[in-house]
């Protein structure tokens, strides 16, 4: 009997210590109390870097606050559950590492249903995502990058439930999408001001934002990010919100770069309304297969929904295989009408050889005043009939009002080649403009109205406009850029 006693304690010893668990008491732990209460983390002085060797869990009435900065490096494979509270509000940055990056991956952070999640200056380099069970989460100014799927297998940040936000973050070189939502959850997700580039790294055939509904009486708004495809990842778009199994959804897409991804943005399914505006839409052509990809926007809804309707304004759309596609019997967009033009601006969306601004695939009419079909050229109707796709070409088809087709005089081209940097742009209606002699700026409205004139010192100035949210063209010596203001 007690051979036999030795030897189930030799064998279950291992067992007992393959994970940590804080004992459930109401107590908030540091890095350093969690450090004294196990053998599963030990210290480096020398580094300021902490080793966790075992899973690691923070219980139901627990917190973790993470108030100082550190490196955690952790083992293959491990996990941190976090059931109670976890707040990561590091002074400068704290990281969670693998404890051999490149050649392994820690398993990532669950973050269970039960948990509430703050998180601020947070690093998580090679790990396995963060799956967010719960609905309370928030993560500003932090970097995820470089994940595999561990417990977040279908994305970097996976979200399940409640009105998540993630902004002002970098996300790059992850090999699943940066963020995404089943398509049968709700998830109002607020995704601000973040920065995406080459992301789905396996290149499978998904976004690097896949969001699926947004639930009724919630949003999900995607605004003010820098979301870069990687040219040699063929099969990824750039966003997608999917609404499925009689769910619904609102988006607000607003002030994005969307550039170099298989496809821009699309919108899938009969639940879907919202707002697509103010952004720069380019060079989404990696796979360069104009029948199963391509667009700048696609909106592709099968059945109509009464008051569903999707407003496209103000974007730009440029270098992509189609600029819009509307595919579907209840696709109801509207790009501009009697009460407020759509300013979008069309510049080479073509496929083989064939230049298509819109292409309407719906038996649905479109509204679409006010719109520059044709850049940097004063646009015939012939001309604009040409780089339209609508009943004209195919009787089944609706009908595009094309009515008060217009474009500035003015060209938009990239001053960063003009030795002239201008930044943020979007703004609040204040930059900084670094040149290196005095110019005159100038600000028109897309119809070519001048609204703002100025002049600059050398060097650095700040130039507060004044002016109301929209899209703008800033002039400097003769060249011209897109100033998004919102």
């Amino acid at each position: 009997m007690k051979n036999y006693f030795t030897i189930t304690l030799a064998v279950l010893g291992p067992i007992l210590l393959a994970q940590f668990s804080t004992p459930n008491t109401g107590k908030t732990y540091t890095i350093s109390e969690l450090d004294a209460l196990t053998e599963a983390i030990s210290y480096n002085s020398e580094t300021n870097t902490y080793t966790l060797n075992e899973d690691l869990t923070i219980a139901e009435t627990d917190a973790f606050l993470v108030d100082s900065d550190f490196i955690l490096a952790i083992a293959a494979k491990k996990i941190i559950t976090v059931e109670g509270k976890l707040n990561i509000h590091a002074p400068k940055k704290v990281v969670f590492t693998s404890q051999n990056p490149g050649t392994s991956y820690f398993g990532g952070i669950r973050l269970a249903e039960s948990s509430t999640t703050s998180i601020r200056n947070f690093t998580m380099l090679y790990g396995g995502g963060i799956r967010v069970l719960s609905k309370q989460f928030s993560m500003e100014d932090s970097e995820i990058s470089y994940q595999e799927g561990g417990v977040s297998t279908s994305s970097a940040v996976s979200f399940f439930r409640g009105n998540p936000l993630v902004k002002n973050s970098k996300f790059v070189y992850n090999r699943t999408p940066v963020v995404s939502s089943g398509a049968n959850e709700t998830v109002g997700l607020t995704f601000e001001g973040n920065y995406l580039e080459n992301n789905n790294i396996d290149n499978t055939n998904r976004p690097q934002i896949n969001m699926g509904p947004s639930g009724p009486n919630q949003q999900i708004i995607i605004k003010d990010n820098q979301i870069i495809g990687g040219r040699t990842n063929t099969k990824v778009g750039g966003i997608a919100i999917s609404t499925f199994f009689g769910s619904t959804s609102d988006a607000l897409i607003e002030n994005n770069v969307i550039r170099d991804n298989r496809y821009g943005l699309t919108l899938t399914g009969a639940g879907s309304k919202g707002i697509i505006r103010d952004n720069i839409i380019s060079n989404n052509n990696s796979e360069n297969l104009p029948d199963v990809g391509g667009s700048g926007i696609s909106i592709s809804i099968a059945s109509l929904v009464p008051g569903n309707v999707i407003y496209i304004l103000n974007n730009t759309l440029e270098n992509n295989l189609w600029g819009i596609t509307n595919i579907g019997n209840g696709a109801s967009i509207n790009l501009g009408d009697n009460v407020q033009a759509g300013n979008n601006v069309f510049s080479h969306n073509e496929n083989r050889g064939v230049t298509y601004a819109l292409y309407n695939n719906s038996p649905l009419d479109i509204s679409a005043h006010g719109n520059c079909w044709i850049k940097d050229a004063q646009s015939t109707t012939k001309d604009v009939e040409g780089v339209i796709f609508h009943k004209k070409d195919k009787a089944t088809l609706g009908e595009v009002d094309f009515s008060n087709h217009l474009c500035s005089t003015l060209g938009v081209n990239d001053l960063k080649d003009q030795k002239i940097n201008f930044y943020p742009n979007p703004n609040k209606g204040q930059f900084t403009i670094d040149v290196e002699e005095v110019v005159a700026v100038e600000i028109y409205t897309m119809n070519g109205q001048l609204v703002f004139k100025t002049k600059t010192r050398v060097g650095k100035n700040i130039v507060t406009t004044g002016l109301t949210k929209g899209v703008y063209l800033l002039k400097v010596n003769q060249k011209t850029s897109k100033l998004l203001i919102n």
